[in-house]
């Protein structure tokens, strides 16, 4: 089951086993947490997919990184270096997955929009609930950087014994953000001849609840009001991919974090995650990935022998 992109899922998408994680909830039960990451070698390469979530990841970079690029919605998006103590903003719903060239040390604050719909509603503001924030900018912001600062400590520690300091930092990083960062959706302006942000919505949606037997494009049409064609395309101009790329995509996401579990043989993962058979899967995952599925599940066994040793 999908637990958020904090933790160990979200450890498993930079090959991270049981990442240091701190969690809170707020007053109406939904859940915040942030997490450590290092990184110590240099070419770590391309992350897995976060997964898709109704949030967002607020990441507080520690150490420089010379080499950055980010991909959104199967498309890239930036290509920058960023510096120690800057923060930039990851939305969830956009499938985000990066390529890392230096060592790495950050937090990942995990932060759903349910949780700035309740800060907005206690600061008492009427405005939208994204966060202003475009992928790829990077915000020198003292607030920020003093909460990732005062928890760092913490995460060394019995955190038990410091929850009450934790709920407040990261409920007072949600409220933060609300006030300071709340505003229109970081999602950039329509292109021309792509699909409106509720088209777009609803298509992913439908492939993602059809993920095993797959969906004609005339279901996705019909559902956008569109012909078969305006949808192919609008959809090819809105993502970068044609709405069968976009599914097996989807499903490697889901191939990968079968994965993780040394038990099952990738036959059974290609049949779990909704190939035709395991060749089908070995082409879109090479395709995808640029290793074969083989490979790429040696190179997580060798990581967690690397971090137990």
């Amino acid at each position: 089951m999908y637990d958020g992109a904090f933790g160990d899922r979200l450890g498993r998408s930079f090959q991270l086993n049981n990442p240091p994680v701190l969690r809170s909830q707020t007053r109406r039960g939904v859940r915040l947490a942030v997490t450590e990451l290092r990184i110590d070698q240099v070419g770590y390469g391309m992350t897995s997919p976060m997964g898709s979530d109704d949030a967002y990841l607020v990441c507080l970079n520690l150490r420089k990184q010379s080499t950055h690029e980010l991909w959104c919605d199967g498309r890239s998006v930036c290509s920058t270096s960023y510096e120690g103590g800057t923060t930039y903003v990851l939305d969830l719903r956009r499938d985000p997955i990066a390529y890392i060239g230096d060592p790495l040390h950050s937090l990942y604050f995990y932060m759903p929009r349910q949780a700035i719909v309740e800060a907005r509603d206690e600061l008492g503001t009427k405005s939208t609930v994204d966060l202003a924030i475009q992928p790829g900018d990077c915000l020198r912001d003292s607030i920020v950087n003093s909460i990732g600062q005062t928890l760092l400590p913490i995460f060394d520690k019995a955190a038990a014994a410091n929850q009450a300091l934790v709920d407040h930092l990261l409920q007072g990083l949600c409220a933060y953000m609300a006030s300071t960062y709340g505003g229109s959706s970081t999602r950039p302006d329509i292109v021309r001849g792509a699909l409106a942000p509720w088209q777009q919505r609803l298509t992913t949606q439908m492939m993602r609840e059809r993920i095993f037997e797959g969906i004609s494009i005339n279901e996705l049409a019909e559902a956008c009001g569109l012909s078969a064609g305006a949808l192919a395309r609008g959809f090819k101009k809105s993502t970068g991919l044609s709405p069968h790329q976009w599914l097996l995509s989807r499903r490697v996401d889901l191939a990968l974090d079968l994965m993780t579990d040394p038990d099952i043989s990738l036959a059974e993962i290609a049949f779990n995650a909704g190939f035709s058979d395991q060749s089908h899967f070995s082409r879109v995952f090479m395709q995808r990935m640029g290793v074969a599925p083989g490979a790429w599940r040696k190179s997580l066994a060798n990581n967690k022998r690397v971090e137990a040793a």
